[in-house]
């Protein structure tokens, strides 16, 4: 439900990561401990009728006017820590403990657990569990009009797959499976609505989301072009909520001496399986965001400090204008990266 506004909300954190940080398709040449740190603050600007926030970022509209009506603009700052610690050992293998960049779309702030290997002439391929570290918090009843609405949690837990450098070439895939769990689920519920028992039931947004990317990772000397393909599934108990997701996006990096620029440009279009009861509608929608993230190497110490900084602006235009969204973010902060470097 209006997932892609949401990723606005947070992403330059995951551009700041990607661009900082990247370390999935690598282990560690040396055996040891080694990670990364990012930490900082960021400012947004978000229009949603369907997010309150999280713990740490508070953008709600707690009392909406009409069902029919578009989001209204709230803003706030917000400290950000992120990053992920790991352990090689023998033959190339390495247990991590880290945020999951991904999910920070969705607000879910989840942490993942899991392991990696690097084989030559098959390439890294690594398998992580996803834990709900700092959830979500959504509206019980979103669409309740005229009085101020009571949050929930929007718990997740998954799994997540990843083969890259698939048999030495510059292909990657990553399949994310997800159960989502809204605590107190009220969707629908306002009698002022006048919905059946029935047409409730098409709004719970308990389920389970999944993800299939193919990518490509093609570098030039100093220049990557990296070009995803995304289907996913949101399968919901709901079928007014439930949708097929297709998505294509475009990253760039330059990578010199002291900067790394990257500037991301992505698109995403939601068909849902049935209308929804209250619109008599389905809100299906398309989606697109772009974002530029710079990192700076610092000359001090031992060359590990690098200053990072963000811009990331999402749209989302629904077939119901109570669903559409849209975000602006910025992100400064500092970055770190210790212990054996990466093969």
């Amino acid at each position: 439900m209006s997932k892609s506004a949401i990723a606005a909300a947070v992403c330059a954190l995951a551009v700041v990561s990607t661009a900082a940080m990247a370390a999935d398709d690598k282990v560690p040449a040396r055996n040891g401990f080694s990670g990364n740190l990012i930490f900082g603050a960021g400012y947004i600007d978000l229009e949603s009728n369907l997010y309150k926030g999280n713990t740490l970022l508070d953008v709600e509209t707690q009392t909406i006017n009409s069902v029919f009506d578009s989001p209204r603009s709230e803003s706030d700052a917000y400290p950000f820590v992120t990053g992920e610690i790991g352990w090689t050992f023998g033959d190339r293998w390495q247990v991590y403990f880290g945020n999951d960049i991904g999910d920070l779309v969705t607000l879910d702030f989840s942490q993942r657990l899991g392991i990696r290997k690097a084989w030559d002439g098959v390439g890294v391929v690594g398998i992580g569990l996803l834990l709900s570290g700092m959830p979500a918090e959504v509206w019980e009843d979103p669409y309740l009009a005229g009085t101020p609405r009571s949050d929930t949690d929007r718990d997740s837990t998954g799994l997540r797959l990843d083969w890259w450098r698939i048999l030495d070439s510059g292909f990657f895939l990553q399949l994310k499976t997800r159960k989502i769990d809204v605590d107190n689920e009220q969707s629908g519920t306002d009698p002022a609505l006048g919905l059946t028992a029935g047409e409730i039931s098409q709004l719970r947004r308990d389920g389970d989301d999944s993800r299939l990317t193919l990518g490509y990772r093609w570098q030039d000397g100093k220049e990557t072009w990296q070009p995803e393909f995304i289907i996913g599934e949101d399968d919901r108990d709901g079928k007014a909520v439930s949708a097929d997701v297709t998505g294509v996006k475009l990253t760039y990096t330059y990578a010199g001496n002291l900067w790394t620029m990257t500037g991301t440009g992505s698109f995403f279009k939601s068909d849902y399986d049935q209308a929804n009861p209250i619109y008599d509608r389905k809100i299906d929608s398309d989606a697109y965001a772009l974002g530029f993230t710079a990192v700076r190497k610092l000359e001090v110490g031992d060359g590990r400090w690098s200053v990072v900084g963000s811009l990331v602006y999402a749209d989302e235009d629904s077939d119901v204008n109570f669903h559409d969204g849209t975000a602006t973010g910025v992100n400064i902060g500092a970055a770190y990266r210790f212990g054996a470097r990466e093969e």
